[in-house]
């Protein structure tokens, strides 16, 4: 068996390619982060932006086409 060194960017890809099939995640946060990974945008400050887009698209409400009343 061989016992390879494996750098810390290795470890992070195949963290990233992975996530998706950790039990329990929420499945739009983690395509959020596996974009920005992938844009080389993974800063603290645009994790916020991107969870507090999250967050304002689950609670807004849907739009269907209704004007809201009964």
């Amino acid at each position: 068996m061989e016992n390879k060194i494996r750098s810390g960017k290795e470890v992070i890809d195949d963290f990233f390619a992975e996530i998706l099939n950790i039990e329990g995640t929420d499945e739009k946060t983690v395509e959020k982060l596996i974009e920005l990974y992938s844009d080389n945008k993974l800063t603290d400050s645009n994790i916020q932006n991107a969870l507090e887009e999250l967050k304002q698209d689950a609670i807004s409400p849907k739009k269907s086409g209704t004007d809201g009343k009964d």
